[in-house]
C-alpha cells in the first residue's frame, strides 16, 4: 500500500511540474551565457481573439528602461490633441517708446518645448530669426533692460533624482527645463555633455543675434512694477510654435530621446497650470489617472519619470502589453514605432531574418537589460500580435542576449 501511495504522488508531482512548465512556456525561453541568472518576462498576445501565444514569469516586475517610451508615447497621444505644439513666447516687461526703445525686459517664456533648437528639426526657423522678426515688427530698436527667461527659477526635479549620478554629465541624462535649448548638449570630447543651464545659453545666443541685428541691448537692472513677475496676455509679443505632437512623438520613440521623453510626459499639465508648478511627480499622476480609466492600474509596477532612464522603475511584461493592447486600433500610435531592420534603435534588430520589416518594436536597454516591446504586422502594417520580451540581470554582452530573443521570436511568431 506504501509503494502504490508513493507511485501516485510521483505520478502528481510530475504532472504537476509539467503544467508548471507549460504555464511557463518552458524553462529557460532564452539560451546565452548567464541566463541562469538572469530575470526574463515574456508576453505576447494575438490581438484577433486576444490568446495567448507565448508566457513567462510576464507578471515579474523587471527594470523596463527605454520601453518606458512605449507609455510616455501613448499617454501623450490620449491626453494631447493632434494639432499640439509647444509654445515658447517672447514678452515685453515695460513699454516701448516712440524711439523704439524698450523700457524693461525682454523676457522669454519657456513651455517646455524640447525641440528649440534642437539639431533633429534643424530645416525650421530659429528661434532667434523669429525673435528677430518680431521685434522688428513691433518696431524695437533698443532694450533698455535684460534679455531674460520666465521662469527665472529651474524646477527641482529637472533632473530626476532617480537617475544616477554618472548619468546626468551626459546628452542622455540632461535635465528637462521649461526652456530648453539645443538638445540641452554641446559637443565635448568624450561625447555630447549634459548643458545644465540651457536657458542662459539661449539668452546669451538671442543677446549676440539682437547685437548684430543692431538692437541694443542695455542689460541694466530698471525697477518694474510689482504685478510685472505675472504672465499678462497683453505683453506677449509673439508665440514660437513647436513641431506637432506626433512629428516629435516619432523623433522620440526613433532616438528613444530621453528630453523629448520627459517633455512629452509634462506636456498634457501645460493647459491646466502655470509652467512653473508643473512637476513630474504631478504629471505621472495625471498619467495614472488616464490609464486607470481605461483600465490599466499603473500601480501594479513603478513608474518614476517618462524616459526610462531611472533604474529603479518596474513595469511587467503583462502590464506592458495591456497598454500596447489599449493602442493597437491606433494607426497613429502603432506608426511612431521604428520597424525592425530598418529604422532608429532597431535598425540591426531581426535583420536578415523573416521577421525584418514586420515588426514596429521599441527597444530598451542599459548595463544588464534589453527589452523590446511593440506589434508584429501584417503585410498592410496593421498589428496581429503584441509583443513584450524583458530581460533584466545578464552578465554577458548584450549582443548575445540579442541573438536569443531573435531565435527565441523567430520560433514563436507566425
Amino acid at each position: 500500500m506504501y509503494r502504490y501511495v508513493a507511485k501516485v504522488r510521483r505520478f502528481f508531482a510530475v504532472i504537476y511540474f509539467i503544467c508548471v512548465a507549460l504555464l511557463m512556456d518552458g524553462a529557460s525561453p532564452f539560451a546565452f551565457p548567464s541566463s541562469d541568472g538572469a530575470s526574463v518576462g515574456v508576453f505576447m498576445v494575438r490581438l484577433r481573439d486576444g490568446a495567448e501565444i507565448a508566457a513567462y514569469d510576464a507578471d515579474r516586475l523587471l527594470v523596463p528602461a527605454s520601453v518606458t517610451k512605449c507609455l510616455t508615447a501613448a499617454t501623450a497621444q490620449l491626453s494631447l490633441p493632434a494639432d499640439f505644439s509647444f509654445v515658447t513666447a517672447l514678452q515685453r516687461v515695460g513699454d516701448i517708446s516712440a524711439r523704439g526703445i524698450l523700457e524693461g525686459d525682454l523676457r522669454i517664456v519657456g513651455g517646455y518645448d524640447p525641440t528649440l533648437g534642437s539639431r533633429f528639426f534643424d530645416d525650421r526657423e530659429s528661434f532667434a530669426s523669429w525673435a528677430l522678426r518680431v521685434l522688428s515688427d513691433v518696431g524695437m530698436e533698443k532694450i533698455g533692460g535684460k534679455v531674460c527667461t520666465y521662469p527665472e527659477d529651474q524646477p527641482l526635479d529637472a533632473l530626476s533624482p532617480y537617475w544616477l549620478l554618472e548619468d546626468i554629465d551626459w546628452e542622455y541624462g540632461a535635465g528637462c527645463y521649461p526652456l530648453n535649448y539645443k538638445d540641452n548638449s554641446y559637443p565635448g570630447s568624450d561625447g555630447r555633455v549634459a548643458d545644465v543651464d540651457p536657458a542662459a545659453t539661449l539668452c546669451d545666443e538671442l543677446c549676440a543675434r539682437l547685437k548684430g541685428a543692431g538692437i541694443e541691448v542695455m542689460d541694466e537692472d530698471i525697477e518694474l512694477p510689482s504685478d510685472s513677475l505675472v504672465v499678462a496676455v497683453g505683453d506677449i509679443l509673439g508665440e514660437y510654435h513647436s513641431p506637432l505632437r506626433d512629428e516629435i512623438l516619432r523623433v522620440m520613440m526613433h532616438r528613444s530621446d530621453n528630453l523629448y521623453a520627459e517633455a512629452m510626459l509634462r506636456a498634457p499639465l501645460l493647459a491646466s497650470m502655470p509652467v512653473g508648478s508643473i512637476t513630474a511627480k504631478k504629471a505621472l499622476a495625471a498619467q495614472a489617472d488616464v490609464w486607470k480609466a481605461r483600465g490599466v492600474d499603473l500601480a501594479k509596477g513603478r513608474v518614476t519619470d517618462g524616459s526610462g532612464l531611472a533604474p529603479v522603475n518596474r513595469l511587467s511584461a503583462r502590464l506592458l502589453c495591456s497598454v500596447l493592447r489599449s493602442m493597437a486600433r491606433s494607426r497613429e500610435y502603432v506608426g511612431l514605432f521604428p520597424i525592425a531592420a530598418r529604422e532608429g534603435t532597431v535598425k540591426s534588430f531581426l535583420r536578415g531574418t523573416p521577421l525584418a520589416g514586420r515588426m514596429a518594436v521599441k527597444s530598451g536597454s542599459m548595463t544588464g537589460v534589453l527589452c523590446y516591446a511593440g506589434y508584429l504586422l501584417d503585410s498592410h502594417g496593421s498589428p496581429t500580435h503584441v509583443v513584450v520580451v524583458m530581460v533584466n540581470g545578464f552578465t554577458c554582452p548584450s549582443s548575445s542576449v540579442r541573438s536569443a530573443i531573435e531565435k527565441y521570436l523567430r520560433n514563436k511568431l507566425p
